[in-house]
């Protein structure tokens, strides 16, 4: 990529870009207090079994969908409401969507947003809008996928360093573990269709479930 449109790319994928991912554990606060996710090893686990097998590679399998679509507002639409239903829970629908309109917002900083008439009447989970603001952002597909990708995993990592505890060190630990992992996930996307979209992590899906009357919380999921 040219250095302005890379440049671009660091600011959407960034920990200080306004998505409020900072609020949203996906359900890792639940797996954390129950012991699941406890050091770098049951970490990595617990987020390469969702890229490989639940909500973290359905995500990049719709934002590849939502890059594809480019400018066809009508099949944005279509893979917008496709994404919402997928949502395995109450609490992981409103994360992505919360993050995806956050997103909009966001980037139409950038003049890269459809105009308002088209958004209207939908509800925008965050996958989608990654792809079509990537896409009309001048981004790669194969970059947009493994950006988006990593700025999940990095959340998740980022909020186990917070609940865990885990040091910042072993937080870069599980990042560097997870690079191929993503990168196979990313590559594996690129080949696949909404059709493609399910999954086998329940207890991920519960957790997230299980959150919703967590008595003590930190995050929004």
């Amino acid at each position: 990529m040219a250095g302005q449109d890379f440049l671009r790319l660091l600011s959407w994928v960034s920990p200080a870009f306004p998505t409020g991912g900072y609020a949203y554990s996906h359900g890792l606060e639940w797996a954390v207090e129950r012991g699941d996710v406890r050091d770098v090893e049951t970490l990595c686990a617990w987020v390469g079994a969702l890229l490989r097998h639940g909500s973290l590679g359905n995500d990049l399998i719709i934002m590849h969908a939502a890059w594809q679509a480019g400018e066809d507002d009508g099949r944005l639409r279509e893979i917008a409401r496709f994404a919402c239903a997928s949502a395995s829970s109450r609490e992981r629908y409103e994360e992505t969507v919360y993050q995806g309109e956050a997103f909009l917002r966001a980037a139409a900083v950038w003049h890269v947003v459809p105009p308002k008439a088209m958004l209207a009447g939908t509800r925008w989970p965050l996958p989608v809008v990654q792809g079509l603001v990537f896409r009309r952002g001048g981004v790669a597909a194969p970059q947009a996928v493994l950006s988006g990708g990593y700025a999940a995993v990095a959340a998740l990592v980022s909020a186990a360093v917070r609940l865990v505890p885990l040091g910042q060190t072993d937080g870069l630990r599980a990042l560097a573990r997870l690079e191929s992992v993503l990168a196979q996930a990313a590559t594996q996307a690129a080949r696949q269709t909404l059709d493609d979209v399910g999954g086998a992590c329940f207890a991920a899906d519960l957790a997230a479930m299980h959150h919703e009357t967590q008595e003590t919380r930190l995050f929004r999921t």
